[in-house]
C-alpha cells in the first residue's frame, strides 16, 4: 500500500513535535553520559504513538508505509539525532519478518517489534563470516550497529551447501557473546561471537522474490532512508550556520552581510534542494524496474553523501574553533555524516554500482 501525503504529513509533524519537546539537544547530551546507548523512554513512547508499527503490514494492524513516509520519519530522525534504533528494528528488521517469515514467525514477531518490547538488528553485509548447520551458527560479526540492545539479530550467513539462509538469533543465550562499543556519532553497536548459536530461519519468502532479491531490495531501502536522513541533517546544519552568521559579528557587522559568505550559503542551499530531489526519485525508484532502481538508488546515494560532508564541511569551518567542540550541536551531526560513507555498503561501493549500472544502460 502506499500511504498517501496527508497520513505521511500528520506522521511527520506528530514525530517532530514529540521529538521537540523530548529530544532537544541538551537531551541528548544528557543521555550519552549514561551507560544505556539510547532512552528507552523514547523507544516505548514511539512505540505508544505508533511509529513503531509504521513499515507493519495492514492485516497486523500497521500502515504498510511506504519509502515516502519512511523517508519523511527519517528526515525528523536526522535533525533530532535520535539514537534510538528506529531504522535497524522499526524498518529493516519488521520488513524482513514481514516478507521472509511464516505466518507462526510473523503472529509472535511483528506484535512484539511494533510494541517495542522486541529490539532487532540486522547483519547482512558479510554473509562468509558465518557457518550455518543443522540449524546452529557460528562466526564473527565485527561490528553490528544496535547490537548491544538487540533481543534478536537477523544475520545472513551459509549453509554446508553454500547457500544463502536468514537467520534469526536470539541474542539471550550461551552460544552469543557481545562486546558492546559506540560509534562515532555515539550510536550503540557490538561486536558478536556466535558459537554453536541456536537460530530460526525465516525462508519463506511471500512477495514473489528469492531471498538473494529480498536482501537487496532492503539493502536498496535502508540507503534510501538513509538519504533522509541526510537531508534531515544538511537542514540542520544550514539553519543552525544561517542563525550564527547573522548574530556573529566581525569588524562590527553580522557576518551574514559578508557577500562571499552569501554565496557560500547558497551553494549550500542548493545542495539541501538537489538532496531532496535526489531522495524523492530514489523513493520512486524502489518500486520500479530493478535495474533502474539499482542505478538511480546508488546514484542518489554516492551524491548525497558527498552533499552532506559539504554542507557539514562547510559548517564547521563557518562556525572556526566552535565548530569543533561538544558543546555546539554542529559536531555532533558532521560525526553522523561521517557514518553514511560505511553503512549498508557505503559510499564507495554505491559509487561502483552506480557506474556499472550506468554503463550496462548506456
Amino acid at each position: 500500500m502506499t500511504t498517501d501525503i496527508e497520513t505521511i504529513g500528520m506522521l511527520r509533524n506528530s514525530l517532530e513535535r514529540y521529538v521537540e519537546d523530548n529530544c532537544s539537544f541538551l537531551q541528548r547530551q544528557e543521555l550519552m553520559k549514561e551507560p544505556g546507548s539510547f532512552s528507552q523512554q523514547v523507544w516505548s513512547d514511539l512505540a505508544e504513538f505508533g511509529f513503531l508499527s509504521l513499515c507493519l503490514p495492514a492485516e497486523h494492524d500497521g500502515l504498510d508505509g511506504d519509502a515516502a513516509a519512511v523517508g519523511a520519519l527519517m528526515e525528523v530522525v536526522g535533525q533530532a539525532l535520535l539514537q534510538e534504533p528506529f531504522l535497524m528494528s522499526a524498518v529493516l528488521a519488521t520488513r524482513l519478518v514481514a516478507r521472509l517469515g511464516d505466518a507462526g514467525q510473523r503472529g509472535r514477531l511483528l506484535v512484539g517489534l511494533a510494541a517495542g518490547e522486541l529490539i532487532f538488528s540486522c547483519a547482512l553485509e558479510q554473509a562468509d563470516a558465518c557457518q550455518l548447520e543443522d540449524n546452529r551458527l557460528s562466526g564473527r560479526i565485527p561490528l553490528v550497529m544496535h547490537g548491544d540492545a538487540a533481543h534478536g539479530l537477523l544475520v545472513a550467513a551459509r549453509d554446508a551447501r553454500g547457500q544463502l539462509q536468514l537467520c534469526l538469533v536470539d541474542t539471550d543465550q550461551s552460544g552469543v557473546q557481545r562486546t558492546a562499543a559506540r560509534l562515532l556519532d555515539g550510536r550503540g553497536a557490538a561486536s558478536v561471537t556466535l558459537d554453536n548459536a541456536q537460530v530460526e530461519l525465516l525462508a519463506t519468502p511471500n512477495n514473489g522474490l528469492s531471498l538473494v532479491d529480498n536482501l537487496q531490495l532492503l539493502r536498496d531501502e535502508a540507503s534510501v532512508a538513509l538519504c533522509g536522513e541526510a537531508c534531515g541533517m544538511i537542514r540542520v546544519l544550514l539553519d543552525t550556520t544561517n542563525d550564527y552568521l547573522k548574530v556573529r559579528k566581525q569588524f562590527g557587522k553580522p557576518l551574514a552581510v559578508n557577500q562571499a559568505l552569501q554565496h557560500r550559503m547558497a551553494d549550500l542551499y542548493l545542495l539541501l534542494q538537489e538532496a531532496l530531489a535526489l531522495t524523492d526519485a530514489a523513493q520512486r525508484a524502489l518500486s520500479g524496474p530493478v535495474a533502474e532502481r539499482r542505478r538511480l538508488v546508488s546514484g542518489a546515494y554516492t551524491y548525497i553523501c558527498d552533499a552532506a560532508r559539504q554542507v557539514a564541511n562547510e559548517a564547521v569551518q563557518l562556525h572556526g574553533g566552535l565548530g569543533i567542540t561538544e558543546e555546539l550541536n554542529v559536531t555532533h551531526y558532521f560525526r553522523r555524516v561521517m557514518l553514511l560513507n560505511s553503512l549498508f555498503g557505503g559510499r564507495d561501493q554505491h559509487f561502483l554500482r552506480f557506474v556499472e549500472q550506468s554503463l550496462t544502460a548506456a
